[in-house]
């Protein structure tokens, strides 16, 4: 008789609401986080150790644990404009976060 039995992680998001990712500028950032869970036969039967709350773009799959000034990807103050729909953009975006299209 086999029994297959271990401890498997898994990613919940945590908050639907997205935010603008540091990183590439785009409101396709969630709220994340990864849990460890005991598992028999590949079923996760119960969460073993609960993870912290962490911040992923849905694009460009950056990772950020602290979400504002004090982080390195943080784009700073600067204002530009988007040469396809002419809002404000604060920081060096690589694309827009209203439109979406590269600066």
């Amino acid at each position: 008789m086999f029994l297959i039995a271990g401890i498997s992680p898994k990613t919940t998001l945590v908050d639907k609401k997205p935010q603008l990712c540091p990183v590439c500028g785009l409101a396709q950032a969630h709220y994340r986080r990864t849990d460890h869970y005991f598992s028999l036969f590949f079923i996760p039967l119960f969460r073993v150790k609960k993870g912290e709350a962490f911040v992923m773009c849905d694009k460009c799959e950056h990772e950020v644990k602290e979400f504002g000034y004090g982080h390195e990807f943080f784009p700073g103050d600067k204002e530009a404009v988007c040469y396809n729909c002419g809002k404000r953009l604060t920081g060096k975006f690589k694309f827009c976060p209203y439109c979406g299209k590269a600066k």
